[in-house]
Protein backbone atom coordinates (compact mmCIF):
# COMPACT_ATOMS: atom_id res chain seq x y z
CA UNK A 1 0.00 0.00 0.00
CA UNK A 2 1.32 3.55 -0.81
CA UNK A 3 -0.19 6.41 0.85
CA UNK A 4 0.97 10.13 0.69
CA UNK A 5 -0.20 12.32 3.88
CA UNK A 6 -0.48 15.88 2.81
CA UNK A 7 -0.54 18.73 5.60
CA UNK A 8 1.85 21.63 4.58
CA UNK A 9 2.32 23.76 1.38
CA UNK A 10 5.34 22.04 0.55
CA UNK A 11 3.52 18.26 0.70
CA UNK A 12 2.01 19.62 -2.13
CA UNK A 13 4.50 20.35 -4.62
CA UNK A 14 5.47 16.99 -3.86
CA UNK A 15 1.74 15.30 -4.45
CA UNK A 16 1.33 17.00 -7.47
CA UNK A 17 4.47 14.76 -9.12
CA UNK A 18 3.14 11.79 -7.52
CA UNK A 19 0.81 8.65 -9.47
CA UNK A 20 -0.58 4.97 -8.79
CA UNK A 21 -0.77 5.73 -4.81
CA UNK A 22 -3.88 3.73 -2.94
CA UNK A 23 -4.12 6.14 -0.12
CA UNK A 24 -3.50 10.29 0.47
CA UNK A 25 -4.69 11.62 3.72
CA UNK A 26 -5.25 14.95 3.80
CA UNK A 27 -5.25 17.41 6.95
CA UNK A 28 -6.56 20.68 6.35
CA UNK A 29 -5.33 23.19 8.66
CA UNK A 30 -2.53 24.53 7.51
CA UNK A 31 -4.19 24.33 4.28
CA UNK A 32 -7.40 26.18 4.38
CA UNK A 33 -6.19 29.76 5.31
CA UNK A 34 -3.61 29.74 3.08
CA UNK A 35 -6.58 29.08 -0.46
CA UNK A 36 -5.29 25.52 -0.77
CA UNK A 37 -7.62 23.08 -0.07
CA UNK A 38 -8.56 22.62 -3.75
CA UNK A 39 -5.18 21.85 -4.80
CA UNK A 40 -4.75 19.28 -1.98
CA UNK A 41 -8.49 17.72 -2.58
CA UNK A 42 -7.49 17.87 -6.41
CA UNK A 43 -3.99 16.49 -6.51
CA UNK A 44 -5.20 13.84 -3.91
CA UNK A 45 -7.29 12.39 -6.13
CA UNK A 46 -5.35 12.13 -9.12
CA UNK A 47 -2.53 10.70 -7.61
CA UNK A 48 -4.66 7.68 -6.73
CA UNK A 49 -5.12 4.97 -8.86
CA UNK A 50 -8.91 4.02 -9.57
CA UNK A 51 -10.65 2.67 -6.28
CA UNK A 52 -7.91 4.50 -4.11
CA UNK A 53 -8.84 6.18 -1.11
CA UNK A 54 -8.42 10.06 -0.10
CA UNK A 55 -9.21 11.32 3.82
CA UNK A 56 -9.96 14.65 4.46
CA UNK A 57 -8.79 15.56 8.43
CA UNK A 58 -10.40 18.56 9.90
CA UNK A 59 -10.10 19.87 12.88
CA UNK A 60 -12.53 23.05 12.76
CA UNK A 61 -15.82 22.97 14.89
CA UNK A 62 -18.87 21.76 12.60
CA UNK A 63 -21.26 24.83 14.27
CA UNK A 64 -24.40 25.51 13.07
CA UNK A 65 -23.77 29.18 11.88
CA UNK A 66 -21.10 30.08 9.34
CA UNK A 67 -19.34 32.30 11.61
CA UNK A 68 -16.50 34.81 10.24
CA UNK A 69 -12.84 33.76 11.34
CA UNK A 70 -12.73 30.55 11.02
CA UNK A 71 -14.05 28.14 8.75
CA UNK A 72 -16.52 25.64 9.68
CA UNK A 73 -16.42 21.84 8.83
CA UNK A 74 -19.29 22.40 6.90
CA UNK A 75 -17.65 24.35 4.28
CA UNK A 76 -15.21 22.02 4.68
CA UNK A 77 -17.57 19.07 3.83
CA UNK A 78 -19.27 21.68 1.07
CA UNK A 79 -15.49 22.03 -0.80
CA UNK A 80 -14.92 18.59 -1.14
CA UNK A 81 -18.30 16.98 -2.37
CA UNK A 82 -18.34 19.46 -4.48
CA UNK A 83 -15.06 19.79 -5.66
CA UNK A 84 -15.11 15.41 -6.11
CA UNK A 85 -18.71 14.89 -7.05
CA UNK A 86 -17.39 13.73 -11.00
CA UNK A 87 -13.94 11.92 -9.63
CA UNK A 88 -14.53 10.06 -6.36
CA UNK A 89 -17.20 8.74 -4.65
CA UNK A 90 -18.47 8.91 -0.89
CA UNK A 91 -17.66 6.34 1.31
CA UNK A 92 -18.01 7.39 4.82
CA UNK A 93 -18.48 10.71 6.86
CA UNK A 94 -17.96 10.59 10.43
CA UNK A 95 -18.68 14.55 11.55
CA UNK A 96 -17.90 13.87 15.42
CA UNK A 97 -14.13 13.15 13.93
CA UNK A 98 -14.10 15.72 11.21
CA UNK A 99 -13.26 12.46 8.50
CA UNK A 100 -14.47 12.39 4.80
CA UNK A 101 -13.64 9.13 3.09
CA UNK A 102 -14.06 9.21 -0.72
CA UNK A 103 -12.72 6.68 -2.79
CA UNK A 104 -11.73 7.60 -6.70
CA UNK A 105 -13.71 6.47 -9.10
CA UNK A 106 -12.95 8.31 -12.06
CA UNK A 107 -10.55 6.83 -14.90
CA UNK A 108 -7.24 8.23 -15.90
CA UNK A 109 -7.56 11.12 -18.61
CA UNK A 110 -6.79 9.02 -22.12
CA UNK A 111 -3.90 10.24 -23.73
CA UNK A 112 -3.92 12.73 -25.84
CA UNK A 113 -3.95 16.93 -27.09
CA UNK A 114 -5.32 19.26 -29.12
CA UNK A 115 -4.38 22.25 -29.63
CA UNK A 116 -6.55 25.84 -31.64
CA UNK A 117 -4.64 29.36 -32.13
CA UNK A 118 -6.93 32.14 -33.03
CA UNK A 119 -5.93 34.27 -35.83
CA UNK A 120 -7.39 37.38 -36.67
CA UNK A 121 -6.98 36.65 -40.42
CA UNK A 122 -4.72 40.12 -41.09
CA UNK A 123 -1.97 39.77 -42.90
CA UNK A 124 0.50 41.31 -40.34
CA UNK A 125 -0.40 38.37 -38.25
CA UNK A 126 0.95 36.12 -40.82
CA UNK A 127 4.63 35.83 -39.51
CA UNK A 128 3.16 35.89 -35.67
CA UNK A 129 0.87 32.93 -36.93
CA UNK A 130 3.56 30.86 -38.64
CA UNK A 131 5.69 31.19 -35.82
CA UNK A 132 3.41 29.93 -33.51
CA UNK A 133 2.65 26.82 -35.84
CA UNK A 134 6.42 25.62 -36.00
CA UNK A 135 5.98 25.88 -32.13
CA UNK A 136 2.92 23.61 -31.89
CA UNK A 137 4.65 21.02 -34.88
CA UNK A 138 7.76 20.97 -32.56
CA UNK A 139 5.35 19.44 -29.76
CA UNK A 140 5.38 15.38 -30.11
CA UNK A 141 2.27 15.15 -28.01
CA UNK A 142 0.23 17.13 -31.61
CA UNK A 143 1.76 15.21 -34.21
CA UNK A 144 -1.05 13.21 -35.54
CA UNK A 145 0.39 9.61 -35.41
CA UNK A 146 0.70 10.45 -31.42
CA UNK A 147 -3.37 11.47 -32.08
CA UNK A 148 -2.45 14.76 -31.70
CA UNK A 149 -3.95 17.66 -34.04
CA UNK A 150 -3.78 21.64 -34.74
CA UNK A 151 -6.15 23.57 -36.05
CA UNK A 152 -6.22 27.05 -36.54
CA UNK A 153 -9.96 29.43 -36.25
CA UNK A 154 -10.19 32.50 -38.67
CA UNK A 155 -12.57 33.99 -40.79
CA UNK A 156 -13.29 32.36 -44.13
CA UNK A 157 -11.12 35.13 -45.81
CA UNK A 158 -8.33 33.85 -44.57
CA UNK A 159 -8.42 30.19 -45.05
CA UNK A 160 -5.17 30.11 -47.26
CA UNK A 161 -2.84 31.14 -44.52
CA UNK A 162 -2.34 27.31 -43.78
CA UNK A 163 -0.56 27.12 -47.33
CA UNK A 164 2.77 24.98 -46.49
CA UNK A 165 0.94 23.29 -43.75
CA UNK A 166 -0.75 20.43 -44.39
CA UNK A 167 -0.80 19.12 -40.84
CA UNK A 168 -3.14 22.60 -39.63
CA UNK A 169 -6.60 22.19 -40.16
CA UNK A 170 -8.80 25.53 -40.82
CA UNK A 171 -11.86 26.06 -38.28
CA UNK A 172 -13.94 28.88 -40.27
CA UNK A 173 -15.62 31.33 -37.63
CA UNK A 174 -16.90 35.08 -38.65
CA UNK A 175 -16.47 37.40 -35.54
CA UNK A 176 -20.10 39.41 -35.46
CA UNK A 177 -19.78 42.84 -36.73
CA UNK A 178 -19.20 46.12 -34.39
CA UNK A 179 -16.78 47.72 -31.83
CA UNK A 180 -16.91 45.11 -29.17
CA UNK A 181 -14.65 42.16 -30.15
CA UNK A 182 -16.94 38.72 -29.35
CA UNK A 183 -13.47 36.21 -29.21
CA UNK A 184 -15.30 33.88 -26.23
CA UNK A 185 -18.02 32.50 -28.94
CA UNK A 186 -14.76 32.46 -31.37
CA UNK A 187 -12.65 30.35 -28.53
CA UNK A 188 -15.91 28.22 -26.98
CA UNK A 189 -16.35 27.09 -31.12
CA UNK A 190 -12.82 26.17 -31.31
CA UNK A 191 -12.51 23.80 -28.53
CA UNK A 192 -15.85 22.17 -29.31
CA UNK A 193 -14.14 21.71 -32.55
CA UNK A 194 -11.24 19.88 -31.41
CA UNK A 195 -10.72 15.78 -30.95
CA UNK A 196 -8.84 15.97 -28.18
CA UNK A 197 -9.31 15.54 -23.85
CA UNK A 198 -7.01 17.68 -23.30
CA UNK A 199 -6.86 21.59 -25.49
CA UNK A 200 -4.33 24.24 -25.45
CA UNK A 201 -5.83 27.67 -26.53
CA UNK A 202 -3.95 30.31 -27.54
CA UNK A 203 -3.40 33.42 -29.74
CA UNK A 204 -1.21 34.00 -32.47
CA UNK A 205 1.76 35.58 -30.47
CA UNK A 206 2.36 32.91 -28.17
CA UNK A 207 5.47 30.51 -29.01
CA UNK A 208 5.89 27.45 -27.13
CA UNK A 209 8.76 26.01 -25.78
CA UNK A 210 9.23 22.47 -27.50
CA UNK A 211 8.73 20.46 -24.44
CA UNK A 212 5.94 22.71 -23.05
CA UNK A 213 3.26 19.76 -23.10
CA UNK A 214 5.68 17.15 -22.00
CA UNK A 215 5.77 19.54 -18.71
CA UNK A 216 2.14 19.74 -18.25
CA UNK A 217 0.62 17.29 -15.58
CA UNK A 218 -1.25 14.33 -17.10
CA UNK A 219 -4.11 15.47 -14.94
CA UNK A 220 -5.68 18.83 -15.05
CA UNK A 221 -8.51 21.07 -15.20
CA UNK A 222 -7.64 24.33 -16.47
CA UNK A 223 -3.85 25.14 -16.09
CA UNK A 224 -1.31 27.49 -17.95
CA UNK A 225 2.25 27.36 -18.40
CA UNK A 226 4.84 30.27 -17.17
CA UNK A 227 4.65 32.81 -20.24
CA UNK A 228 7.75 35.02 -20.46
CA UNK A 229 8.01 38.08 -22.65
CA UNK A 230 11.50 39.87 -23.69
CA UNK A 231 11.41 42.83 -21.22
CA UNK A 232 14.49 45.57 -20.72
CA UNK A 233 17.00 42.83 -18.67
CA UNK A 234 16.14 40.01 -20.41
CA UNK A 235 13.44 37.38 -20.53
CA UNK A 236 10.40 38.08 -17.43
CA UNK A 237 7.43 36.48 -16.59
CA UNK A 238 3.99 38.14 -17.85
CA UNK A 239 0.48 37.47 -18.29
CA UNK A 240 -0.14 33.38 -17.20
CA UNK A 241 -1.64 32.75 -13.57
CA UNK A 242 -2.75 36.10 -11.53
CA UNK A 243 -4.88 36.49 -8.66
CA UNK A 244 -7.59 39.60 -8.63
CA UNK A 245 -10.56 39.84 -6.52
CA UNK A 246 -13.54 41.08 -9.34
CA UNK A 247 -16.81 39.47 -7.83
CA UNK A 248 -16.57 42.00 -4.77
CA UNK A 249 -16.22 45.85 -6.45
CA UNK A 250 -17.05 47.06 -2.42
CA UNK A 251 -13.30 45.31 -1.65
CA UNK A 252 -11.42 46.25 -4.59
CA UNK A 253 -9.88 49.97 -3.43
CA UNK A 254 -8.53 47.68 -0.78
CA UNK A 255 -7.39 44.81 -2.95
CA UNK A 256 -3.95 44.16 -4.49
CA UNK A 257 -3.59 42.47 -7.54
CA UNK A 258 -0.62 39.79 -8.05
CA UNK A 259 1.10 37.92 -10.65
CA UNK A 260 4.22 35.71 -11.07
CA UNK A 261 5.80 39.30 -11.82
CA UNK A 262 5.61 39.54 -8.25
CA UNK A 263 5.91 35.90 -6.78
CA UNK A 264 9.00 33.14 -8.29
CA UNK A 265 7.05 30.38 -10.24
CA UNK A 266 8.76 27.98 -7.94
CA UNK A 267 6.18 29.14 -5.05
CA UNK A 268 3.66 30.17 -7.28
CA UNK A 269 1.21 28.38 -4.24
CA UNK A 270 2.46 31.28 -1.94
CA UNK A 271 -0.14 33.52 -5.13
CA UNK A 272 -3.41 31.77 -3.70
CA UNK A 273 -3.17 33.83 -0.14
CA UNK A 274 -4.24 36.78 -2.20
CA UNK A 275 -7.13 36.76 -4.05
CA UNK A 276 -8.94 34.41 -6.65
CA UNK A 277 -6.66 33.00 -9.37
CA UNK A 278 -7.32 33.02 -12.82
CA UNK A 279 -5.11 32.06 -16.75
CA UNK A 280 -4.56 34.96 -19.13
CA UNK A 281 -6.92 34.21 -21.64
CA UNK A 282 -3.79 34.72 -24.39
CA UNK A 283 -3.18 30.91 -23.35
CA UNK A 284 -5.07 28.96 -21.07
CA UNK A 285 -5.15 24.65 -21.12
CA UNK A 286 -8.17 22.80 -20.19
CA UNK A 287 -9.75 19.41 -20.14
CA UNK A 288 -12.34 19.19 -22.72
CA UNK A 289 -14.94 17.69 -20.33
CA UNK A 290 -14.03 20.73 -17.98
CA UNK A 291 -15.25 23.02 -21.29
CA UNK A 292 -18.49 21.31 -21.86
CA UNK A 293 -19.67 22.30 -17.88
CA UNK A 294 -18.15 25.56 -18.20
CA UNK A 295 -17.53 27.18 -21.43
CA UNK A 296 -16.20 30.94 -21.74
CA UNK A 297 -19.18 33.44 -21.81
CA UNK A 298 -20.40 34.78 -25.11
CA UNK A 299 -22.01 37.71 -23.93
CA UNK A 300 -18.54 38.73 -22.75
CA UNK A 301 -16.11 40.82 -25.38
CA UNK A 302 -12.35 40.58 -25.21
CA UNK A 303 -10.65 43.59 -23.47
CA UNK A 304 -13.80 43.28 -20.90
CA UNK A 305 -11.75 40.86 -18.32
CA UNK A 306 -13.52 37.58 -20.14
CA UNK A 307 -10.66 35.18 -18.77
CA UNK A 308 -11.37 36.75 -15.10
CA UNK A 309 -15.29 36.29 -15.92
CA UNK A 310 -14.59 32.88 -16.78
CA UNK A 311 -12.30 31.60 -13.96
CA UNK A 312 -14.25 32.79 -11.18
CA UNK A 313 -17.03 31.05 -12.91
CA UNK A 314 -14.95 28.10 -12.44
CA UNK A 315 -13.81 28.44 -9.19
CA UNK A 316 -17.52 28.67 -8.32
CA UNK A 317 -17.81 25.41 -9.99
CA UNK A 318 -15.31 23.54 -8.07
CA UNK A 319 -12.87 23.51 -10.39
CA UNK A 320 -9.16 24.14 -10.46
CA UNK A 321 -6.99 26.96 -11.69
CA UNK A 322 -3.28 25.82 -11.57
CA UNK A 323 0.04 26.71 -13.29
CA UNK A 324 2.46 24.05 -14.59
CA UNK A 325 5.86 26.29 -13.67
CA UNK A 326 7.85 24.10 -15.81
CA UNK A 327 6.28 24.46 -18.65
CA UNK A 328 6.92 27.37 -20.32
CA UNK A 329 6.60 29.72 -23.39
CA UNK A 330 6.73 33.21 -25.04
CA UNK A 331 4.99 35.89 -25.95
CA UNK A 332 5.85 37.47 -29.26
CA UNK A 333 4.02 40.74 -27.83
CA UNK A 334 4.61 42.45 -24.19
CA UNK A 335 2.09 44.94 -22.90
CA UNK A 336 3.64 45.82 -19.63
CA UNK A 337 6.76 48.02 -18.51
CA UNK A 338 9.72 46.53 -16.93
CA UNK A 339 13.15 48.09 -16.07
CA UNK A 340 16.83 47.10 -16.79
CA UNK A 341 17.26 45.63 -13.53
CA UNK A 342 17.98 41.95 -12.16
CA UNK A 343 14.62 40.16 -11.70
CA UNK A 344 15.15 40.25 -7.54
CA UNK A 345 15.32 43.80 -7.71
CA UNK A 346 12.66 44.11 -9.74
CA UNK A 347 10.20 42.24 -7.49
CA UNK A 348 11.05 44.41 -4.35
CA UNK A 349 10.50 47.52 -7.21
CA UNK A 350 7.59 45.85 -8.28
CA UNK A 351 6.52 44.78 -4.31
CA UNK A 352 6.98 48.86 -3.43
CA UNK A 353 5.42 50.41 -6.14
CA UNK A 354 2.30 48.12 -5.31
CA UNK A 355 2.37 48.47 -1.68
CA UNK A 356 2.28 52.29 -2.19
CA UNK A 357 -0.43 51.88 -5.18
CA UNK A 358 -2.80 49.77 -2.28
CA UNK A 359 -2.23 52.54 0.46
CA UNK A 360 -2.97 55.21 -1.77
CA UNK A 361 -6.21 53.62 -2.72
CA UNK A 362 -6.79 52.60 0.90
CA UNK A 363 -6.68 56.27 1.59
CA UNK A 364 -8.79 57.38 -1.76
CA UNK A 365 -11.43 54.80 0.04
CA UNK A 366 -12.04 55.96 3.05
CA UNK A 367 -11.75 60.04 2.31
CA UNK A 368 -14.46 59.16 -0.27
CA UNK A 369 -16.77 57.04 1.65
CA UNK A 370 -16.30 59.81 4.21
CA UNK A 371 -17.30 62.21 1.60
CA UNK A 372 -20.38 60.37 0.55
CA UNK A 373 -18.96 59.90 -2.77
CA UNK A 374 -18.62 56.17 -2.44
Amino acid sequence: MTEFVVSAREDLYRLKRMRGLSRVVIHTQRLVYRNLMMHALKYGVWALEPGGTLLVRDRSPNVFDLWPRFVSFKLIRQWTYKALARDAAPVRLDAAAGEIELVRTRPHTPPGWSAGVVFSGQAAELPRLRECLDALLRQPELLAENGGEIMVSGPAAAAGCLEGYPQVRYHVHEMPPGPRVMICGKKNALIRALRGPRVAVMHSRIVLAPDTLRHVPPEFEIITPRVLSQGAAGMEDYLSLGVHDSGMPGHAPRLTPSSLRRATPERYLDLYEQGYPYVDGGLFMLRKDVHDRCPLNEDVAWDEAEDLEWCNRALAAGLLIDLAPEASAVSAVGKLRSLPLPPRVMRWVRDAKFAAYAGRHRLRDRAERWLGRR
